[in-house]
């Protein structure tokens, strides 16, 4: 169903249903997927107040017309809609062809949808049914309605849309100011980078930049550590336990002069003495035994050639 279309009936009941004036609510919206595709929906009803007891299609037959003439593209679904103060009809179709849409229209200036470059743009004649040339005629249609919108949504950024509210990849019309009989919206095809790949980004780069930064810290304090190292020996460095048979083994180390212990010097490493073993004595010339006798004295060497 297009808005206009539906509108139109309610214009044909105009002098009929002069009670109806500041009573009917209208809001359509399009999503434009691509230039081939579009979300479509469309709430159009009448407050309670007005309905009374009779349901919205008993009202508009009583009144000489019916919402099943009102003109629904093909693939759409109509269901009842209603809230807190009006009760109507809903009309939705997903990835419709803006063909479809445009082929439903009564107005002169029928939905159109075009790609130029890149961008979208979509232009349609007003759905109070106010854009005809008559100035009484537009006051009238426009009367009856207590609210009447009409919202474009767009992939990308909304660049162009006069006379309506423009938030980000959305322009929303209020019908009841908008003074244009065409109203008209300009917006970027492509989406760009969604902020959520934007957050995403920024915290992969602050995490690269501390685990950077880390890195040079530690690198500069091993460099601060590496010249004191340098000059020392394998004995100085904590922990080293030198084993028996390496290479400048040293099995006693000299202890560090403390003022506070006694000066004990040390001893040279205990070597333990043969066993005692005693000697006869040694008799000299002219001592006497024990039993006053001298022992002979030695016999010559015999003489040589004896």
């Amino acid at each position: 169903m297009n808005a206009k279309r539906a509108l139109g009936v309610v214009g044909v009941l105009i002098a009929l249903m002069l009670a109806l004036t500041g009573c009917v609510k209208l809001n359509m919206s399009v999503k434009v997927n691509n230039e081939k595709s579009v979300d479509y929906e469309v709430v159009y009803a009448i407050q309670k107040s007005v309905l009374g007891e009779k349901s919205f299609d008993e009202f508009m037959e009583s009144n000489g017309s019916g919402s099943q003439q009102m003109d629904i593209p093909d693939g759409a679904t109509v269901v009842d809609y209603e809230d807190e103060k009006y009760k109507g009809k809903r009309i939705t179709a997903a990835n419709l062809d803006p063909a479809k849409l445009a082929e439903s229209s009564s107005s002169e200036s029928p939905f159109e949808l075009k790609k130029e470059g890149d961008f979208y743009v979509i232009s349609m004649g007003g759905v109070t049914g106010a854009e005809s040339g008559d100035a009484s005629s537009s006051a009238m249609a426009k009367s009856m309605f207590d609210e009447a919108s009409v919202k474009f949504t767009f992939p990308g950024k909304v660049v162009e849309a006069t006379g309506a509210t423009v938030d980000g990849n959305t322009a929303t019309f209020d019908m009841l100011s908008v003074n244009e009989s065409v109203v008209q919206a300009k917006a970027e095809a492509n989406a760009g980078i969604p902020m959520w790949t934007i957050w995403i980004l920024v915290t992969v780069l602050v995490v690269a930049a501390a685990l950077i930064l880390l890195f040079v810290l530690l690198r500069k304090r091993a460099a601060r550590q590496a010249p004191a190292l340098a000059g020392a020996t394998p004995y100085d460095q904590p922990g080293y336990a030198p084993q028996q048979g390496q290479a400048g083994y040293a099995p006693q180390q000299q202890q560090a002069y403390d003022p506070q212990q006694p000066y004990a010097p040390q001893q040279p490493p205990y070597s333990p003495q043969p066993p005692y073993s005693p000697q006869p004595p040694v008799q000299q010339p002219g001592q006497t035994h024990d039993d006053g006798q001298l022992p002979p004295p030695p016999s010559a060497p015999p003489a040589s050639g004896a």
